[in-house]
């Protein structure tokens, strides 16, 4: 475009020159006209070049303007996959121990999918038969699986206790679910409670006094409890020691929460290290 516009004013240049040089009775009217148009001529090329110049900053600008855009998209999904790679490293480096425990209930490993590892969380509920549930992960619909969580507790009464909801139909007004927990009477027990309609129904108490040799009733103390839950068969296991098994034919799926059980007076859950694994 530049080199047309050189080669127009050239030519109107050489067509002014021919105006004020052939024009017979030539006189300062022809100059002065011939003047004029050499002037006019002159200031649409100057701002034909300019325009030229203005046009290719412009475009150089966009250029620029682009690759500096692709090269921060770039540099976004490198970061991005770079922090995929760690969230899948961190995953993988978590789940290690829990593929390395589920053999010792009786699951293998190649058969299911973590569900979610859950952070550290304490329950806290005082008075006659008040409860207490916690799941960040509520979205989770569990069939069969295993929960497993580190459990300290702090309790008043014997029929107290900490354990895990399971297989909730999520009806805060009257719920549909089952209760496995953990208490400190009897020097340790497991309770399975069916709840329907928000009642109790069929509670269930039994004894692990001397199944699990290391079980810690007392006040403060912390046990490793586990359910694992396959169609009508819930098997619990305190320790990595089985030590009860229930059948129960309501509810075949549902969500599942750590929760605190409180017959009387205040009870206080720790939950640690707490997993859930969908069995497939």
């Amino acid at each position: 475009m530049l080199r047309q516009t050189t080669l127009v004013l050239a030519g109107l240049c050489l067509l002014a020159v021919t105006v004020s040089c052939s024009s017979s009775g030539g006189g300062s009217g022809q100059e002065a006209t011939a003047a004029a148009l050499a002037a006019s001529i002159d200031q649409t090329a100057t701002a034909a070049a300019a325009s030229e110049v203005d046009a290719g900053s412009a475009l150089l600008t966009a250029e620029a303007e682009a690759t500096v855009r692709s090269q921060e998209a770039e540099a976004t999904q490198a970061a991005q996959g770079a922090e995929d790679a760690e969230v899948v490293a961190a995953t993988a480096t978590a789940a290690a121990p829990i593929l390395a425990e589920l053999p010792g209930y009786g699951v293998d490993p190649a058969q299911g999918q973590l569900g979610w590892i859950h952070p550290p969380v304490t329950l806290e509920v005082e008075g006659f038969m008040q409860t207490d549930s916690a799941n960040k992960y509520l979205a989770t619909v569990a069939r069969d699986f295993v929960i497993s969580a580190d459990v300290t507790w702090n309790t008043q009464t014997g029929l107290t206790g900490c354990g895990f909801v399971l297989r909730s139909d999520g009806n805060e007004e009257a719920f549909n679910q089952y209760l496995a927990i953990a208490t400190r009477g009897g020097n340790g027990s497991i309770a399975f409670i069916k709840q329907i309609n928000g009642g109790q129904f069929n509670s269930q108490l039994e004894s692990i006094a001397g199944r699990d040799p290391v079980f810690d009733w007392q006040n403060d103390g912390t046990n490793r409890l586990t359910v694992v839950a396959r169609g009508e068969t819930f098997t619990i296991f305190t320790n990595g020691t089985q030590v009860q098994e229930f059948t129960a034919t309501e509810f075949d799926r549902g969500f599942v929460a750590m929760v605190a059980l409180s017959e009387s007076g205040r009870t206080v859950c720790e939950f640690n290290n707490a997993w859930l694994w969908l069995i497939e």
